[in-house]
């Protein structure tokens, strides 16, 4: 117990005796977290925004004109079992007849002396069924019943934002890696120049018998120090730029930024992370 508490004792004398290299190192951390914070926030809501588009994709289908009322009441207890429905609007040609002229202005019956507008279903589909694969798995079994006279989705839209949904993906899972293998080179290339100075200790204390794990220690805490206070200063400058964005820009915008407690927790929990794994790159060499 002695010796752990000397060890500790040992990380923040060192933290202090680091100087500008120890700062400079708690910057480049810090700075490196800034744009993992506001990167990572800035994809979250770019991918609900395209999710929120996407639940709004709708199936119609049209029905046989002559389909009679029993047909379209057996059909649509034929749906009711599909599980990726989540919920079924049946629209009569009453119904589509009213809303012809809502949105046109117009009397269809003023137009011909028939109504040509026949009864249709609008589907809701459940989140898990709202991708392409699933929609057109779904529209080839509800072709086969021959009720439906035609089947309607958004098909090159929706193949265009599944693209971009990949795409966003596959960018933020890039810059996340990135900016944190980034920012471990820069934090353990500061941290060796703190243990670069500290080099003849290190060697005396090999040669009275310390062991490596005895003589790194220090230098592991005096990093993951470094690499909280970073993200400690991370989190205070983007919790007021978050403040300052939600109170005096959001009526602009119309866009509020959201995190919760979590958020500040894991900027906390990875910049402890890139100082202990930078500390760990830089003490290598000098116990070889």
């Amino acid at each position: 117990m002695t010796i752990l508490w000397f060890l500790i004792k040992e990380g923040f004398r060192g933290l202090g005796r680091s100087g500008y290299a120890g700062a400079f190192s708690i910057i480049i951390i810090a700075l490196s977290l800034i744009l993992i914070g506001f990167g990572y926030v800035a994809a979250r809501d770019t991918l609900v925004m395209v999710e929120n588009i996407r639940s709004q994709f709708d199936i119609t289908i049209f029905a046989h004109r002559n389909a009679s009322l029993t047909d379209l009441e057996n059909f649509i207890k034929e749906l009711s079992y599909f599980k990726e429905i989540e919920k079924i609007d049946y629209v009569s040609t009453d119904s589509a007849a009213t809303q012809f002229k809502a949105e046109f202005g117009e009397d269809i019956f003023s137009i011909l002396d028939y109504n040509p507008l026949p009864p249709s279903f609008t589907l809701r589909l459940k989140p898990q069924a709202r991708n392409l694969a699933s929609i057109e798995e779904l529209t080839t079994r509800i072709k086969q019943y021959p009720i439906v006279d035609e089947v309607r989705y958004r098909e090159n839209f929706l193949r265009l934002l599944e693209k971009y949904q990949r795409l966003i993906f596959i960018a933020v899972v890039t810059a996340f890696i990135g900016l944190t293998l980034i920012s471990i080179i820069l934090a353990s290339n500061s941290i060796k120049m703190t243990i670069f100075s500290r080099r003849n200790v290190i060697a005396t204390m090999k040669l009275v018998g310390a062991t490596n794990n005895f003589v790194r220690a220090p230098f592991l805490i005096e990093g993951t120090l470094e690499g909280l206070i970073g993200a400690l200063l991370a989190s205070g400058v983007i919790g007021l730029l978050y403040y300052f964005f939600n109170n005096y820009l959001q009526g602009l915008t119309g866009y509020q930024i959201i995190v919760s407690y979590r958020y500040y927790l894991g900027l906390l929990v990875l910049g402890s992370l890139i100082g202990l794994i930078g500390s760990m790159r830089a003490i290598r060499r000098f116990l070889e």
